[in-house]
């Protein structure tokens, strides 16, 4: 009996820790993609802000609130993610809690008759009868192992009771911290609903201030934003099944720079790589060109690069060496880095990588950090 209570208690604590670890490693990487959306999302709210102060046009309010709006409304998903994750999380620590409460009230009921039958025992001297009436010494020997076996099992089985008590306490505890941790979520989506509903109304009303020829400029922006998340969202679905640099994934570190030399600036989930006018851009990875486009009104190409199932865009690039379809391998060198807005500016292109299977961008940096 006591081996096969152990052995119920080995398979509950094995079956459950891989269901925990993967929790916590999910709940991690959340966080860590929730502080890095916040981070941003303060920078955006921070250049309306001095903006405002600058006293800047309307129609450069308008594009900075758009973007706040879309961080904003990327923000609260990963949020509902993060408190979809915390939930999931609970039900199997409650699953969890209630395995090993049905298991040590098991024992523990076991334990208490154990424990009746030995103060009985000791009351009617059955242990000093059971060894006297034995029939010789042998037999004696065999019933006194016997009885040391059987104290052995009980003490063992309170020690366990020890155990699985300590373990219920901890794990009730964390079942407590992820409900408050729960709370705490709620309370945050709901201020985040608030202020996206805010910003929405700041956006419209600056909006209206503008000239009839600033709304165009500002609603054809919006479109081409619109049709490059759009374009992005089909180039996804295009890449399912993509084998070609299947070495690739989020865990891949210290890439070479797209551009030899250059300097890069984490900005959101993308990033700028500056370099010298005439610098050569590579791919950082073996893949196959899913796309380019060409915008008229910038004279700039933008790359659409399948690596397995994630797609990286190179962005403002004045030339480029590479067509639709084609494999190209590491280093490779793909175009021309595009000028800079200003006349001052260094010339850049614009990196950003996704990955199909969530249908979010990843940051940037993490895939140049050096091992």
């Amino acid at each position: 009996m006591l081996q096969r209570i152990l052995h119920i208690i080995v398979v509950i604590l094995l079956s459950a820790t891989p269901l925990l670890a993967k929790d916590d490693k999910k709940t991690e990487e959340q966080r860590r993609r929730l502080e890095q959306y916040k981070k941003e999302l303060d920078k955006a709210k921070r250049e309306v802000d001095n903006l405002k102060r600058e006293k800047k046009s309307a129609s450069e309010q308008v594009a900075v609130l758009d973007r706040e709006l879309r961080m904003r409304g990327e923000y609260i998903t990963e949020v509902e993610n993060e408190r979809d994750a915390v939930e999931e999380h609970i039900l199997h620590a409650d699953a969890l809690i209630d395995s090993l409460n049905r298991v040590l009230e098991h024992n523990r009921a076991i334990y208490a008759e154990a424990v009746r039958i030995a103060n009985r025992n000791y009351r009617q001297n059955s242990g000093t009868n059971y060894l006297l009436s034995s029939d010789n010494i042998a037999e004696a020997a065999r019933r006194m192992a016997e009885m040391q076996h059987i104290a052995e099992s009980r003490r063992a089985l309170a020690d366990t009771i020890r155990v699985q008590t300590t373990l219920l306490d901890h794990q009730r505890a964390v079942l407590d911290a992820r409900s408050h941790e729960l709370d705490s979520i709620s309370d945050i989506l709901e201020s985040e609903h608030r202020k996206l509903a805010a910003t929405r109304t700041e956006a419209q009303r600056t909006y209206n201030k503008l000239s009839k020829r600033e709304k165009e400029a500002v609603n054809e922006q919006r479109r081409q934003q619109k049709l490059h998340d759009e374009a992005v969202k089909e180039l996804q679905n295009m890449l399912k099944g993509n084998t070609v640099g299947a070495g690739f994934s989020r865990n891949t570190k210290g890439l070479n720079l797209p551009v030899d030399g250059g300097k890069l600036s984490q900005e959101g989930f993308g990033a700028t790589i500056s370099g010298k006018k005439g610098d050569a851009v590579k791919t950082i990875h073996e893949g196959i060109v899913q796309e380019i486009q060409y915008k008229e009104n910038t004279k700039r190409y933008t790359i659409f690069l399948g690596y397995n199932e994630y797609l990286v865009t190179y962005t403002n690039l004045a030339s480029v060496s590479v067509k639709k379809g084609d494999i190209v391998k590491k280093d490779q060198k793909i175009g021309i880095i595009g000028s800079g807005i200003n006349p001052n500016d260094a010339p850049y292109v614009r990196l950003a990588i996704y990955d199909c299977e969530t249908k979010k961008p990843l940051i940037v940096s993490d895939f140049f950090k050096k091992m």
